[in-house]
């Protein structure tokens, strides 16, 4: 890249990314039915919603108690026992208004059949690329014009995430196929963060929400019922497409489009 074009793009306005995950990286039987992982994105110039909508379900979540600073984590503050809070917590999401979300969904009968997803850190690293690389385009292709993505991805316990930094990196450098992913609208490196992020907090919320959905039955409508609150956020091509953009399916994506609610939740 010259210099002019890196100066360029250091100017551009900043799109602020944080990312999450829900289900585990393993293959066993009795692992997850799907790993996912999930982006948030939002203008800097906005990201005081993120700070906001992240200290009210903070305060609906603890009350006036002392710990009311502490992190939000789905499975701890969102379980199924509290409904209401689900609701509330999709609701304070889909009114963040400049917000879009991206979802990378990897079903483990198609990971199985993928050489080298079996390794529990490749399987992390490839996953993680899917993401960025659509965090990419949609920087590239902001309503507005193009951003610069500062991205921000909650920590995994037990993952080098230098490695995947340095993975990530020989993508990015041309060495291995990207389809002409504009790599250089994502300010290098990413960083690997805590929970303390609102923006990772409320991505976990996110990535919850699909999570539910896609863990009911697939004739169930209710299941996808906070999901769908958000819809309206999700990334969309250029010409209007969900798939492979603001949600991709590594291998067979009827994991997802034949459940009972794919329709609904295809329509923004």
């Amino acid at each position: 890249m010259s210099l002019a074009m890196a100066a360029h793009l250091g100017a551009l306005p900043k799109l602020n990314v944080y990312v999450d995950e829900t289900g585990d990286r393993g293959l066993g039987h009795n692992a997850s039915p799907f790993f996912a992982m999930t982006a948030l994105m939002v203008p800097a110039e906005d990201d005081w919603n993120v700070r906001v909508t992240a200290g009210g379900l903070r305060a609906l979540v603890h009350g006036n108690r002392q710990d009311i600073s502490k992190p939000l984590h789905w499975v701890d503050h969102f379980k199924k026992k509290h409904e209401e809070r689900r609701l509330h917590a999709a609701r304070a999401l889909a009114l963040m208004p400049s917000a879009k979300v991206i979802h990378v969904i990897v079903p483990k009968d198609s990971a199985r059949s993928y050489a080298g997803m079996a390794n529990g850190v490749r399987f992390y690293n490839y996953t993680t690329r899917l993401l960025l690389e659509r965090v990419a385009h949609a920087a590239k292709q902001w309503p507005g014009g193009a951003r610069l993505a500062i991205v921000r991805l909650g920590a995994v316990k037990g993952m080098d995430h230098k490695g995947t930094a340095e993975y990530l990196d020989m993508v990015r450098s041309g060495r291995v196929q990207t389809w002409n992913v504009p790599w250089q609208h994502i300010k290098w490196p990413p960083a690997w963060l805590g929970t303390d992020w609102d923006g990772i907090q409320l991505a976990d919320i996110h990535a919850g929400l699909l999570h539910s959905a896609l863990t009911g039955s697939k004739l169930d409508d209710s299941c996808a019922d906070n999901l769908l609150l958000c819809k309206h956020q999700l990334h969309r091509s250029p010409s209007g497409t969900l798939l492979g953009y603001g949600v991709k399916v590594l291998g067979d994506s009827r994991f997802v489009t034949t459940r009972c609610w794919w329709r609904k939740w295809c329509i923004s």
